[in-house]
């Protein structure tokens, strides 16, 4: 009897010993793990799942606080990461648009194009084009109406989609003004 629980009591020490341990990145803090992100990067430059939770964290981080730094972060990882290089062309796209002279509504539209084009399916850009093309020119109808239309057959949150429909409807109401002044 003795010698199965010494043997039971090995076997469960072995075992334990085995079980390996959850890494680092597993942690439920996205801001803990990016805070340690550069060091285990350093030691493990070739692991893609901690790649990937460093990315996931900085994408959640990057919701939370609307901050472009962790998208920038991303990039630093992920050159090529679309979503990240979406939100820096539509953050970049809207600084510019805000700008409101005519050179900054075209570098609006540069950085909306470029965000379309990282996300297909996303309709917000097409938004974004749109305002930016009535800004730069107010009596061209059809280019924002193009973009607004664009925009609606592709995915948007509730809130964009309804600014699109209004906007929509506020431009067109303004070119039956113009088509009719001009009768």
């Amino acid at each position: 009897m003795k010698s199965i629980l010494r043997n039971l009591l090995i076997i469960i020490l072995i075992y334990s010993g085995c079980v390996p341990t959850p890494p680092p990145w597993t942690s439920d803090s996205p801001s803990e793990l990016i805070e340690k992100a550069d060091s285990l990067l350093a030691i493990r430059p070739n692991d893609l799942k901690l790649k990937n939770a460093i990315i996931k964290a900085n994408i959640k981080l990057a919701k939370n606080n609307n901050n472009s730094i962790y998208y920038k972060k991303i990039l630093e990882i992920d050159p090529k990461n679309k979503r990240a290089n979406y939100y820096i062309y539509l953050q970049e796209g809207q600084f510019h648009h805000k700008k409101g002279h005519k050179n900054g509504q075209w570098d609006a539209i540069q950085s909306f194009s470029k965000a379309a084009s990282m996300i297909d399916t996303l309709g917000e850009p097409y938004y974004w084009l749109g305002l930016a093309y009535e800004k730069k020119d107010e009596m061209d109808f059809e280019l924002p109406l193009e973009s607004y239309d664009k925009a609606l057959t592709l995915f948007m949150n509730k809130d964009i989609k309804t600014k699109v429909v209004l906007t929509r409807a506020e431009l067109l109401e303004r070119k039956k003004t113009y088509d009719d002044f001009w009768k």
